[in-house]
């Protein structure tokens, strides 16, 4: 972070040194902070190629030699493109002094921060080309060829950060807001189940676009976060197969809320203990088995009115072959909801990061729940759902069986033909070398006479492969 920061301060100067230099772009810095279309309202000042030139030398710390030429009269296009540096040196700024973005920093190794380091390495190899600028009208318009793409592919990777860093703060804040409305109902506090509703309808309006299915992974501590977000992560999953159930295609929120709540038993459980990386001791399972009873008897107290959804999650952790707990009940004693949360749980699991393990491949992830469903211990009606996600979900980077790296953009679904379900539509982002392609190649490998998906890239394969060009699937 130390070369990041020292980057960001000399560029950060920018504002500072042109205060002491006669104005580049006189800008009202309310519009410059509000809207990145500030460019359009800058371009229709008076500009002087004397002040440009000099506020320019001034950005990247150098003056002209007392003995030496004045000033260089610039083209109409370098002036453009020297007014669209400052505007996504501005950018860069607005991000680096965002508070969500200086959370991330405090995080070892985010993939995002390292990227934004690249990017304003760029922007000042850039302004000290664009520093060189020739007086030749003729000779400008060749250096201008070269700044123009440089700034294109500076504003790319913005524009990417910007995406990336809302998403993330979108997924961060709901999860938050989960942990805080379980801590106010493990707390007796008054709150109602609505509250768990928007975020269920949030979820199920993303399903509904077909948005990428990304987990949420946090640290153990503190413990509401921790359970928040793998009862995010069980949301999203019934999200997706929800409104594909006779039962529950009605009032799809009703399982997706649920899934927000199940877990608030755990709250009453140690961090050291969800965190743990080895066995558990017997007395840490005593703790977690009881769980599902402690959380259902709390919904009783605070929300007396959902007696059936307190039912369910006293129950998601039961088996339909008696083997579950906290009572091992069997059969059609297990209510069809508790049946529902039971497969979404089992397989958020070993899709997800844990203490102990990295996350399962997802193919890996539906086929141990098809076969639990097939021994008894599932619902298998309802574990044949999760076939509608198919074997590798929108959103999941993999390896084809050439090496390469690709992300899954679409799926081919259903109970009928399992083989189109293994072979998705993919964009290939990597050689297998690893050299990040300038274009994806989209692929349908169902209908591919050779090729296919070997296995799921894993977190740090992730972020090796494609951290330095895509940090978004990171």
């Amino acid at each position: 972070m130390s070369d990041t920061k020292s980057l960001l301060s000399r560029i950060s100067a920018f504002r500072e040194r042109l205060e002491k230099t006669p104005a580049l772009l006189q800008q009202d810095t309310r519009l410059a902070l509000e809207a990145p279309e500030s460019l359009k309202f800058a371009a229709r000042q008076a500009l002087q190629p004397a002040w440009v030139s000099s506020s320019l030398r001034a950005i990247v710390g150098t003056t002209l030699a007392p003995d030496g030429p004045g000033p260089i009269k610039l083209t109409s296009r370098a002036r453009k493109l020297l007014e669209h540096a400052q505007n996504l040196v501005r950018q860069q700024r607005l991000i680096s002094e965002d508070l969500f973005y200086i959370r991330l920093t405090q995080l070892h190794g985010d993939v995002l921060v390292q990227y934004h380091g690249h990017t304003v390495a760029a922007t000042e190899g850039t302004l000290r080309l664009a520093q060189a600028m020739p007086a030749a009208a003729e000779q400008q318009l060749k250096v201008c060829d070269g700044l123009e793409t440089l700034l294109k592919s500076i504003q790319d990777r913005l524009h990417l950060t910007q995406r990336t860093l809302h998403i993330r703060r979108k997924e961060w804040g709901r999860v938050e807001r989960v942990a805080r409305l379980l801590c106010d109902v493990q707390a007796r506090r008054m709150v109602g189940f609505a509250s768990f509703a928007e975020v269920g309808e949030e979820l199920l309006d993303e399903a509904r676009q077909g948005l990428p299915l990304r987990f949420v992974h946090v640290p153990a501590e503190p413990t509401a976060r921790y359970v928040a977000a793998h009862s995010y992560n069980v949301a999203q999953v019934l999200a997706r197969i929800v409104m594909h159930d006779f039962e529950f295609a009605g009032q799809p929120v009703v399982a997706v809320a649920t899934a927000l709540l199940m877990d608030i038993g755990l709250l009453a459980i140690s961090p050291e203990v969800l965190g743990k990386t080895g066995a558990l001791a017997p007395g840490d399972w005593n703790a977690i088995e009881t769980h599902p009873t402690a959380g259902a008897k709390i919904l009783q107290e605070v929300m007396p009115e959902l007696g059936p959804i307190a039912e369910a999650i006293a129950m998601h952790h039961e088996r339909l072959d008696g083997t579950g707990y906290p009572n091992c009940i069997r059969g059609d004693n297990v209510p069809s909801l508790a049946r529902l949360l039971a497969v979404a749980d089992c397989y958020t699991a070993m899709c997800s990061d844990r203490p102990h393990r990295a996350a399962l491949d997802p193919r890996v992830a539906l086929t141990d729940t098809l076969m639990m469903a097939e021994q008894g211990r599932l619902d298998k009606d309802l574990a044949e759902l999760f076939l509608r996600l198919s074997f590798h979900p929108v959103g999941t980077v993999v390896e084809l069986t050439d090496g390469r790296t690709a992300v899954v953009v679409s799926t081919h679904t259903g109970r009928v033909n399992l083989r189109a379900t293994t072979r998705p539509v993919v964009a290939v982002l990597a050689e297998a070398d690893g050299t990040v392609l300038p274009k994806p190649e989209f692929i349908d490998l169902a209908g591919a006479e050779y090729g296919g998906v070997v296995r799921a890239l894993t977190t740090q394969e992730r972020q090796r492969v494609l951290g330095s060009a895509h940090p978004d699937l990171c």
